[in-house]
């Protein structure tokens, strides 16, 4: 994966460093999965998320279908920010209307908004969004601020704000969770789960009971994860 940078002197000082894959095999436009790291490899290396995360991102390269159709892009926060505040994220706090933005998260917010297809030849339709712990927050939120630009979500051991359900409905939802973890609370994602099936949404969840808060360990490993991610196509509009 080679290292990047975003910069946009309008908005403010902040450099996004992120790692992106683009396949070998070249086609016209690629499918994209958008990976958010936890709290622990926040730094400016862009290198720590990376290695902490190698195997789920190395299970979607390394794929003999989606491997060859797939950019991965993968942002590093820099130490001191996040995406949601980790207090609200270990709680289930987090609410969406009073999150603060911070710097990385507002340059991020760009990319994605304006810089994403031109930089990259990127389908539309098949752009993924997925996380763990901070980054899991991370992507709730993001499919939030962007209803309908995802064609799936991948959060595992985060939060979620139980007053954004519409908005989360618009985007199909792979939830993991383990309710022995002891950093973030999981009832925020099985309640949101409960409600939005109510709902009629396309959602799913997988709780364990015994992974502590690793729980990502299990769930890259879950049959058909990485099939159910890509199976999913945008038919909404976009806006």
């Amino acid at each position: 994966m080679t290292v990047e940078t975003y910069e946009n002197a309008e908005i403010n000082d902040e450099v996004l460093r992120y790692r992106v894959y683009i396949p070998k095999v070249k086609r016209r436009k690629y499918k994209v999965f958008i990976f958010l790291h936890g709290a622990g490899e926040r730094g400016d290396d862009n290198l720590a998320h990376i290695q902490h995360n190698a195997k789920l991102l190395n299970y979607i390269i390394d794929h003999p279908i989606h491997g060859k159709e797939t950019i991965i892009i993968a942002p590093q926060v820099p130490e001191g920010q996040t995406w949601v505040p980790l207090e609200d994220v270990r709680h289930g706090t987090y609410n969406y209307e009073t999150n603060p933005v911070y710097p990385i998260q507002e340059i991020f917010n760009d990319f994605l908004d304006k810089e994403l297809e031109k930089r990259f030849k990127v389908d539309n339709r098949y752009v993924y969004i997925g996380g763990i712990s901070m980054g899991a927050a991370g992507t709730m939120d993001f499919i939030t601020r962007f209803p309908g630009k995802f064609a799936a979500a991948l959060p595992i051991c985060g939060t979620l704000d139980l007053n954004q359900l519409k908005r989360y409905k618009r985007t199909p939802l792979w939830l993991f969770h383990s309710s022995d973890d002891p950093v973030v609370d999981y009832t925020p994602f099985k309640t949101g789960y409960e409600k939005l099936v109510e709902m009629g949404a396309d959602v799913m969840y997988t709780e364990f009971n015994d992974t502590g808060h690793g729980v990502w360990v299990k769930a890259y490993e879950e049959p058909g994860l990485i099939d159910w991610i890509f199976s999913k196509k945008k038919t909404m509009p976009r806006f």
